[in-house]
């Protein structure tokens, strides 16, 4: 049987390949730059569109206005 301080084979190569899966999703920072960047982005418009609707105007009415 294994020592009180060693892990098991299987366990150890499990462990060894998890941590090499979870290195190979690290983004560098700059793409995570631009992540958040389009994620802020798809924010603002969701929030204009809300905006639009709660006040009851929308693309088609400030169209209808200006012409």
């Amino acid at each position: 049987m294994a020592s009180k301080n060693k892990m098991p084979p299987e366990l150890l190569a499990h462990f060894k390949k998890k941590k090499e899966e979870k290195a190979g999703k690290e983004e560098s920072p700059e793409a995570k730059k631009e992540g958040d960047k389009k994620r802020r982005q798809e924010a603002v418009k969701k929030a204009r569109i809300r905006m639009e609707e709660k006040n009851g105007k929308g693309k088609d009415d400030k169209e209808k206005e200006a012409g």
